[in-house]
């Protein structure tokens, strides 16, 4: 079985809308965490999201991957329409077709694609790393960025986990 890593939504119009000291620092960690993956010879699994008529509708420029960390060669992209990033997608077929049952995860929306998909990966049987510096979001209900992923990443504990970017494929799999 293997350890694959899954990009969750870091499309162009998601990370432009980061404040961009926030959109640099996310982007050079997924440039990180991609490199040793690829190095390592780890699967990579992109995932984005299909927002209907928003600035994520399919084949505009907002919808697709940011440039900095896109596919290399032939790794796949899973489209999808709802937070979790197998409802409704050929995730599992991808995932099933490279024997993964590890996932590093990280990418865009915390609080609703990345944990929702984090939540299901286990419920399905993964062992899941969420990558601790390697998901964003914006502020919102009065919360900041900050105490959002802190909140994520309390619920997480139970279910994955959590390490910074510099600890995933340091020396072992994540």
């Amino acid at each position: 079985m293997a350890t694959a890593v899954l990009i969750i939504d870091v499309q162009r119009s998601l990370v432009d809308a980061l404040e961009p000291s926030r959109r640099t620092a996310l982007i050079a960690t997924l440039e990180g965490v991609l490199a040793r993956a690829r190095a390592g010879g780890f699967p990579v699994v992109y995932v984005r999201h299909d927002g209907g008529e928003t600035e994520l509708t399919p084949g505009t420029a907002g919808w697709e991957i940011a440039p900095e960390i896109a596919p290399a060669g032939a790794e796949p992209i899973v489209d999808k329409r709802f937070c979790d990033a197998f409802r409704e997608t050929n995730l599992a077929s991808v995932l099933e077709a490279i024997e993964a049952d590890h996932l590093v995860i990280a990418g865009m929306q915390t609080e609703y694609c990345v944990d929702s998909t984090v939540r299901e990966a286990e419920r399905r049987g993964f062992a899941v790393t969420l990558v601790a510096d390697g998901h964003a979001t914006f502020a919102a209900a009065g919360l900041t960025e900050d105490q959002i992923r802190a909140h994520v990443h309390r619920v997480a504990a139970g279910i994955a986990r959590i390490i910074p970017a510099g600890d995933v494929f340091a020396s072992s799999p994540a």
